[in-house]
């Protein structure tokens, strides 16, 4: 064949024609004529998918087994032609046809205009409805029906919204049925546009999430205490559980002797960090309790403490977390040149709070006023911490009886001024 060769407007070969040799030639050269004879035929077979006109005909009928030919299978037409009308039906059409409902396009638009309300008046009012959904809108819907993997609100929109499992809460979700029931009305988060079908894509579990990070930046700007569980220990620390946030705990602000057991329990915490932008939420356990006890104590109050550390000018002391000072003046009445000689690291000692300042966490503590004599804690500084009550009781009785004297000389000389004569020297 040559490249201009064409099938169109030639004469139908016949199979004679494709499979006798000419004449004179061998068997050899028959068998090879054989082959290009089933070339030939497979060839126009090709060409007769793009050229159109007759191409190539050929009676398949009685071919020898041995060319290895098939029958050629015809292919449907895709349009679909009306039996009643003759026109080719829409795929809505065809559909209503196979199934049995013959669309009759007359008796259709009879039935329209005797019921006053046709297709294109059901879409003019379905678009009075018509809910435009923004990425990012908080609307209300009701749950209307469970799906494998999530469920079906009612927003008010062309369909109903999917919500998905996963979006149900910011905790973990394994069946939706456990947090949401049919017919429940609540608040949901837009986070996908409408598809191709009009649904939009619902969330339940950012917008707690929202809410939460909100409560917290609240929270810390009233810095209020709160309480959340710890859910695991790892080497800086601890992570906590508040609403749903993850919170971390640093073992610096952590209870003393934090192990696993600890896995479960609930502390009380102050916020020392809370940026959404970075996810980030730091607590602290040692905040919340040093301010708890800050409020509990006040001056004048007897504590038991343990020394942390000596310095030249006093010794600091820790009280449950709340470390006070104790100054070398405030140790005993007697003379003191070398704190170490008096106390030591670890010690336990008993103490009067002297003046407090809650909003720095000071406090200044003294032993002096525990002294039954004076020098007691240079001398015997056991015995000032077992009679630490009766002597600060005792302290107190005389503390008050000086405040009383102070009050009945300040009225008894008040009592012996002439007041009429002052005031008569003032307007003079």
């Amino acid at each position: 064949l040559t490249p201009d060769f064409s099938f169109k407007d030639r004469p139908p070969l016949s199979l004679a024609m494709l499979t006798a040799p000419p004449s004179g030639r061998s068997s050899s050269a028959t068998m090879g004529f054989k082959s290009t004879a089933v070339g030939i035929l497979a060839f126009a077979g090709a060409a007769s998918a793009f050229a159109p006109g007759p191409a190539l005909q050929v009676a398949n009928k009685g071919l020898p087994a041995s060319l290895g030919l098939r029958k050629a299978t015809s292919v449907k037409p895709t349009m679909v032609v009306s039996p009643i009308t003759g026109e080719v039906m829409s795929k809505f059409d065809a559909m209503r046809f196979k199934f049995g409902r013959e669309t009759n396009t007359a008796q259709i638009d009879q039935q329209e205009k005797a019921a006053g309300f046709d297709y294109s008046d059901f879409e003019t009012a379905i678009a009075k409805f018509d809910s435009s959904f923004q990425v990012g809108d908080t609307v209300v819907g009701q749950v209307v029906q469970y799906e494998q993997n999530g469920a079906l609100v009612d927003v008010g929109g062309k369909s109903s919204a999917f919500l998905a499992t996963p979006e149900a809460s910011m905790q973990r979700v394994d069946d939706i049925e456990e947090f949401l029931a049919i017919g429940d009305n609540r608040e949901f988060q837009i986070i996908g546009g409408e598809d191709e079908n009009g649904q939009v894509r619902l969330s339940v579990r950012r917008l707690e999430f929202a809410r939460a990070w909100e409560r917290v930046r609240q929270i810390q700007e009233e810095d209020c205490t709160i309480t959340a569980e710890i859910m695991s220990i790892n080497r800086g620390g601890a992570l906590v559980n508040f609403e749903g946030l993850r919170g971390f705990l640093p073992g610096s602000h952590a209870p003393q002797g934090l192990t696993e057991d600890a896995v479960g329990t609930v502390v009380p915490l102050k916020f020392l960090e809370v940026d959404q932008a970075k996810n980030r939420l730091v607590v602290s356990n040692r905040r919340a309790v040093v301010e708890s006890r800050l409020t509990n104590l006040e001056p004048g109050q007897l504590i038991t403490g343990i020394v942390r550390s000596l310095k030249p000018y006093g010794a600091f002391v820790d009280i449950g977390g709340v470390s006070g000072l104790l100054h070398i003046s405030q140790i005993s009445h007697d003379h003191i040149s070398d704190v170490s000689k008096v106390l030591s690291e670890g010690q336990e000692i008993k103490a009067m709070i002297l003046t407090q300042d809650k909003e720095k966490g000071r406090f200044s503590l003294s032993t002096r006023t525990l002294e039954g004599e004076p020098g007691d804690m240079i001398r015997n500084p056991e015995s000032v911490k077992e009679n630490a009550e009766a002597t600060a009781a005792k302290y107190h009785e005389r503390v008050k009886a000086e405040q009383q004297a102070r009050d009945q000389a300040a009225s008894e000389l008040v009592a012996g001024l002439d007041l009429d004569a002052l005031s008569t020297e003032v307007e003079a």
